[in-house]
């Protein structure tokens, strides 16, 4: 390939991030005007902040920060049970932090995860064993949260008049033995075997090699990572449990905190269905989309005012933003070198201290 060529590549690159970003942008705006104009009184909006509790905010936000300390454990902890490298749990939290702020400002959580990948094999020298640990604990993670929310579901009153208890208490169990091969290698490699013969199938020849290749790196990742003794994948099975509880008890917490009264059962299942819905791709930081829903949801089930829903949803995107803004400050102070600073001057005084002994 000639690099005229290759600058044409590039370009339709650009345009084509750019026609994405703008499309984003469009589809946010155009959500946030809808929500503003058809379900949400402005005045109502400002009268309902009068039954936020403050003190609360302390509360949720020590639970926010144990969380996010807990998952940086769980990161260190296998990195070493399965490579015999110790990565800190400092630094895992500060990759956390660096990676939600890329997520927030490029697209989403793929961006999210490269950095992470980048920072981790940076430190440890490994690549390959580096991405396996990330997408075997993120893999982890997001069954945990479908296993979640689907238990929550079968045990939510307001779904037995849909007729819809016995398809979703299928997805319970489901999500349940999706367990199995993240705790048993031989388990695994029969589900990558299983999913191999239907990737197989797919009738693009192009669309079917990207799928193998996609497949084949998923299920090598959690084969490697699940090699471990049994006694480390249960132990880093059920810290995967306690951070979704915690999750769970977060967001029961925060809807207590704006006025929302309804059962701890709510939160099990109201929690997973807004971050599945803010995964789509289609706005900034899930805005428009994680509103809209959260409107609907506790308006149809709940009779909870649009206004309240509204703030709700505000709050939680304000306590996503507090680690993207750590992330950035993060960010910058490694950029600009004040981390170096800060090294060459703890050495200095090393070495004053050196003198004077």
């Amino acid at each position: 390939m000639s690099m005229s060529d290759i600058q044409i590549n590039n370009n339709k690159n650009k345009w084509s991030k750019r026609i994405f970003s703008i499309t984003k942008l469009l589809v946010t705006g155009s959500l946030l005007y809808y929500i503003f104009y058809r379900y949400v009184n402005i005045n109502n909006f400002l009268i309902a902040f009068s039954n936020i509790r403050p003190w609360l905010f302390f509360v949720l936000l020590v639970i926010l920060f144990a969380n996010r300390y807990l998952l940086a454990y769980q990161t260190s902890y296998y990195f070493k049970k399965i490579f015999d490298i110790e990565l800190g749990i400092n630094f895992v939290f500060k990759v956390q932090m660096i990676s939600s702020f890329y997520a927030f400002v490029l697209p989403g959580e793929l961006a999210g995860g490269l950095i992470s990948w980048y920072m981790v094999s940076e430190k440890s020298g490994k690549k390959i064993d580096s991405a396996a640990v990330i997408i075997f604990l993120r893999l982890l993670s997001i069954i945990t949260m479908i296993a979640f929310t689907a238990i929550g579901l079968v045990f939510e009153e307001k779904l037995e008049a849909l007729g819809l208890q016995a398809y979703i208490l299928l997805l319970a169990v489901l999500s349940l033995l999706m367990f199995i091969p993240f705790v048993s290698s031989k388990a695994a490699t029969a589900i990558k075997q299983f999913s191999q013969s239907i990737v197989q199938v797919t009738p693009l020849k192009k669309w079917r090699n990207n799928l193998v290749k996609l497949n084949n790196k998923l299920w090598d990742s959690v084969i490697s990572c699940t090699n471990a003794d049994r006694g480390s994948v249960l132990y880093t099975l059920s810290m995967s449990v306690i951070w979704y509880l915690l999750v769970i008890l977060f967001f029961f917490l925060l809807m207590i905190m704006v006025g929302i009264n309804l059962p701890f059962q709510v939160s099990v299942w109201l929690i997973g269905v807004i971050t599945i819905v803010q995964y789509l791709p289609v706005s900034f930081a899930g805005l428009g989309v994680r509103d809209i829903s959260i409107i609907y949801l506790l308006g149809e089930f709940y009779q909870v005012k649009p206004e309240s829903s509204m703030i709700l949803s505000t709050f939680f995107l304000a306590f996503s933003l507090i680690f993207v803004l750590m992330g950035g400050m993060a960010t910058w102070l490694k950029s600009s070198g004040h981390h170096q600073i800060d090294k060459e001057r703890t050495d200095v005084r090393r070495g004053d201290g050196a003198v004077k002994q």
